[in-house]
């Protein structure tokens, strides 16, 4: 009985912390979209690639989020290796970064 309460518990931890957040002043950033691509080929071999400017760097992921318009700019914030974008006030577009090259002037 204990093991099956820890094992709730844990769950219902891990849903909580996969919510995404909405307020917008967790999002100090400004991402341009610059890009997103999608590649159609053989499953499970489709290439999904956005990039996005912050600041002075290009973050390179390979994730696309169907809420997301490319030239526009969003709220958004870094978490280690994500990307996190606010999208109106309802929606948050995660990504995961794969790479960064300097945003030519």
């Amino acid at each position: 009985m204990k093991t099956l309460l820890c094992s709730i518990s844990l769950m219902l931890v891990g849903i909580a912390g996969a919510a995404p957040d909405k307020n917008p002043s967790d999002y100090p950033l400004a991402a341009h979209l610059v890009s997103a691509v999608f590649t159609h080929t053989t499953a499970p071999s489709n290439k999904r690639t956005t990039e996005m400017r912050i600041g002075n760097l290009i973050y390179v992921t390979d994730d696309i989020c169907k809420w997301a318009e490319v030239g526009k700019d969003y709220p958004a914030r870094l978490d280690g290796k994500k990307i996190h974008l606010l999208i109106g006030q309802e929606k948050v577009c995660s990504y995961r970064v794969v790479g960064t090259r300097e945003a030519q002037p």
